[in-house]
């Protein structure tokens, strides 16, 4: 894993990225994150989804909401058309929210579709549409 990233797979054959969130949830963290799936010509050149795996994330006391819109510049800068799937433990209400909360952001300030699930199989369904 890259210093400040969560662990990224990619799949050459779908240019399609797979993350693997575990442990605390960062803002600063999911933008370096997004910003090494992003610069990565496999990803670029391919269909451009990411499956994000967030059941094993932990929601953090210090997490700040408004670090989010810290990172979103950056994020539209580099936001390319596509799909990003957040699968999500389902008893985890505030990842949850900081799922849907991207999601809002997503809607309205980029390119991309993001949607949240609480199952991998229905999510990687959603992005072959």
């Amino acid at each position: 894993m890259s210093e400040g990233t969560y662990a990224i797979h990619f799949d050459a054959s779908a240019g399609r990225a797979y993350v693997n969130v575990q442990g605390a949830l960062s803002a600063k963290t999911i933008r370096n994150t997004f910003a090494a799936i992003a610069l990565n010509d496999i990803w670029a050149d391919g269909d451009r989804a990411v499956l994000w795996q967030a059941r094993r994330a932990l929601f953090p006391p210090s997490f700040e909401f408004a670090d989010i819109f810290k990172t979103t510049q950056l994020s539209k800068a580099l936001t390319k058309p596509g799909k990003s799937a957040i699968v999500v433990a389902q008893n985890s209400e505030m990842v949850k929210r900081v799922a849907r909360f991207y999601q809002s952001i997503a809607l309205t300030e980029t390119a991309r579709n993001i949607n949240v699930f609480f199952d991998e199989d229905a999510a990687v369904a959603w992005l072959d549409e």
